[in-house]
């Protein structure tokens, strides 16, 4: 997904919809930005609520009550990935 957004005055910008929806960002929701050459990467950072809790032998994010789409977010990252070694 490719947008153009516009820089305000104290420098904000706002994400598109269909953009925060696909990240599950919400009202609060913090994000990393890193500087790369001359591009910012804007990523969400990890959710202080999420928790690992062992299930058994394996580890499991403990239920939010929010909800998330696990096959949204591995084709999020496989995107992310493919974009980033295109860069490279």
């Amino acid at each position: 997904m490719n947008v153009t957004m516009t820089v305000d005055g104290a420098g904000r910008i706002i994400i598109p919809k269909a953009m925060r929806e696909r990240l599950h960002l919400r009202a609060g929701s913090e994000l990393n930005a890193e500087l790369i050459a001359d591009k910012i990467e804007l990523t969400p950072a990890a959710d202080p609520q999420a928790k690992l809790v062992r299930k058994g032998k394996r580890l499991v994010f403990a239920k939010t009550g929010a909800s998330f789409d696990s096959a949204a977010a591995v084709r999020a990252e496989h995107e992310a990935m493919a974009a980033r070694g295109a860069r490279r």
